[in-house]
């Protein structure tokens, strides 16, 4: 059955744009994964756009794919052996923070009260807290996270210090991943805004500790390129406003704890900011809301 693409992701066209083979690595309910190269384009029935994501209106050929299958991806469709999505028309998407502009980090008391809210999400998961119960992510905030609001850089701009985070965690993409990733996206975006140093972790040293699909995701939110929840959430959380819990609660609730771990990432990174910024104590108040007793 052919089917009609409503939206293509700028990365997700990219790679069309290459007419090579993909393969499918992953198949889910309502979504596709099809690895070509090192790049992932994310068949979705549904929403949310992203730009790695070749969003369609009802099901199909999706049900009907199998691992390991081969398909063709070309401008204008990607051809499956049970059909054809057809992207010609499709609307483009882009991120929303590969612009830059003016970022506000938010108050401290408006970052903890997010994490609270955070903290009971883990309580209530299936899967329980798994990424807070961590001794990985301790040692992080210790040793990295801690010491950049004092203006110690080092270890925060090194790659090999988020690697224990990498590959850690229960789920498809690991809590770990999820994580940094959220971090990054953060993070990096309020560097792009300020011109300043970025963090980049090599596809290499990803590749050797967590799964190709988590690697890539991972890799495109650390260049800001999120899907429309998480770039509303971001720049919501940045433009100086002290609600932005709409915006959270779209990402905290996909998957089991991956949009939690996302948005822990986001909230503990901005912290770290605020702090850096002059804002004592933002950081700290935060962490105390994770780890309460």
């Amino acid at each position: 059955m052919n089917q009609k693409a409503s939206s293509i992701g700028s990365l997700a066209a990219r790679v069309l744009s290459r007419r090579r083979i993909g393969e499918v690595t992953r198949v889910f309910q309502r979504s596709v994964y099809v690895r070509s190269g090192d790049d992932f384009v994310l068949l979705l029935w549904g929403e949310p756009r992203s730009p790695m994501a070749i969003n369609i209106a009802g099901s199909g050929v999706g049900q009907r794919t199998r691992v390991g299958e081969q398909c063709i991806l070309r401008p204008d469709c990607v051809v499956f052996d049970s059909g054809e999505v057809d992207v010609r028309g499709a609307q483009l998407f882009q991120s929303a923070l590969l612009g830059r502009r003016r970022v506000v980090p938010p108050p401290g008391a408006a970052l903890a009260k997010g994490v609270i809210m955070l903290r009971s999400l883990y309580e209530v998961s299936p899967s329980g807290p798994s990424l807070i119960t961590d001794a990985a992510l301790r040692s992080f905030v210790s040793e990295v996270l801690t010491p950049f609001t004092r203006g110690e850089r080092g270890k925060f701009y090194a790659p090999e210090s988020y690697l224990p985070l990498i590959g850690r965690g229960g789920g498809f993409t690991p809590a770990g991943d999820d994580f940094v990733g959220g971090l990054l996206t953060a993070l990096n975006f309020v560097a792009r805004c300020r011109r300043s140093r970025q963090v980049r972790i090599p596809r290499s040293l990803l590749h050797e500790r967590t799964i190709p699909e988590s690697a890539a995701i991972l890799r495109y939110s650390a260049m800001g390129h999120v899907d429309e929840d998480m770039g509303r959430f971001v720049i919501k959380t940045l433009d100086g406003s002290a609600r932005f819990y709409d915006e959270l609660m779209a990402v905290a609730r996909r998957g089991h704890t991956s949009g939690v771990d996302m948005s822990l990432g986001v909230l503990l990174g901005e912290a770290a900011l605020t702090e850096a910024g002059g804002e004592v104590g933002s950081l700290k108040s935060c962490l105390d809301a994770v780890w309460r007793p």
